[in-house]
């Protein structure tokens, strides 16, 4: 296989580009900045013992209309036959305009140019667990036997412009790779949290923000009640899957939820956070409602360091893997355990 990586430089993403390299595969990675992403890139690859001579970069940016990838690039893309996409542009309250140029218009942009232009026949999506929620869905406006006739500019309205466009890249993505015959796989993970073996997390990541968030005393009530839940998954866990999922036939067609089959709710995570930063968590509980009206006030929002868009991703409703596919990895560790070499980490970088 040739296999191309889009948001290399991202946390799944450079996960994915280590194990691939270290075994020996052809990998070329899209990066928006090269010249100042590769030396990071293959530093950090290099100390985890990836062997970046297996690696060859192209420059391109999913925001732009043609990806502004060069006639040279191109070139050299020609013998791509594989897309694991795990770029993405991850931040709360874009506007609609920022959130669809790169996640809904760059995805298919870039499906249809490899299509035309390499030798592309399989693609790995990466998507999230929201996407197996079918009463979510239905709850705002989407059939699943016709989403592509969805009230997307409604959709945004209701669920901030991050979220909904993953829903919309997912539905058109998956119908364009249908339409050119490709051999997909989307996987659905839950939040990510760090490796298993260290607690590694990037800065940006969700449960970062939340360890951040319980540190600086932002966090003044606990949000929803005992029952909700934040699904975790740890990054390894959606490497292997990835990687499997790459040579496995049985694989093609086929949405994978990934998560800890562990579910702990939100307020006990909290509590554990707060236990190994030794301070106090909050007592008060909020129900998501009035939470949610509360954070309309933006100074509020901002002090707090939360968004409305976040609440929606606390669930009550439990998850259901697909049952015909499974992936195969093994750990030891409990998601209490894993979470909190996850904090130990954030603990010894990050605060």
């Amino acid at each position: 296989m040739a296999i191309l990586v889009t948001g290399a430089t991202g946390f799944l993403g450079r996960f994915v580009l280590l194990e691939l390299l270290q075994q020996k595969q052809d990998v070329v990675a899209l990066l928006r900045n090269p010249e100042q992403q590769m030396p990071t890139l293959c530093k950090w690859l290099q100390e985890k013992g990836g062997d970046t001579a297996h690696l060859q970069y192209i420059q391109g940016d999913l925001a732009q209309r043609d990806l502004a990838v060069s006639a040279s690039d191109w070139q050299r893309l020609a013998q791509v036959d594989t897309l694991i996409h795990t770029g993405v542009l991850f931040a709360w309250n874009l506007t609609a305009v920022q959130a669809q140029t790169t996640n809904v218009d760059g995805s298919l942009i870039l499906i249809q140019l490899l299509k035309e232009r390499t030798q592309l026949q399989r693609v790995i999506l990466i998507s999230g667990y929201m996407l197996t929620l079918k009463a979510y869905l239905q709850q705002y406006g989407i059939d699943p036997a016709q989403p592509l006739q969805s009230n997307w500019q409604q959709l945004y309205r209701q669920l901030g412009s991050y979220e909904a466009s993953k829903i919309e890249a997912h539905f058109r993505s998956l119908a364009l790779a249908q339409e050119l015959k490709l051999d997909w796989t989307v996987i659905h993970p839950a939040t990510l949290i760090g490796t298993e073996n260290t607690g590694e997390i990037a800065e940006h990541q969700v449960f970062t923000q939340i360890v951040k968030q319980i540190n600086q005393g932002k966090m003044l009530a606990l949000p929803g009640s005992a029952r909700h839940t934040l699904p975790w998954v740890s990054v390894d866990h959606v490497v292997q899957g990835i990687i499997q999922c790459l040579k496995d036939r049985s694989s093609y067609q086929q949405e994978i939820l990934l998560a800890h089959p562990q579910s702990l709710s939100f307020h006990h995570v909290v509590r554990l956070i707060a236990k190994q930063l030794k301070i106090q968590p909050p007592h008060f509980c909020v129900p998501l409602p009035i939470l949610a009206t509360l954070l309309r006030w933006q100074p509020l929002a901002q002090r707090l360091n939360l968004s409305r868009e976040m609440l929606e991703f606390l669930r009550t409703e439990p998850l259901t893997p697909n049952q015909s596919y499974t992936v195969h990895h093994v750990s030891q560790a409990s998601l209490d355990e894993q979470l909190m070499q996850s904090v130990a980490w954030i603990k010894q970088h990050y605060l």
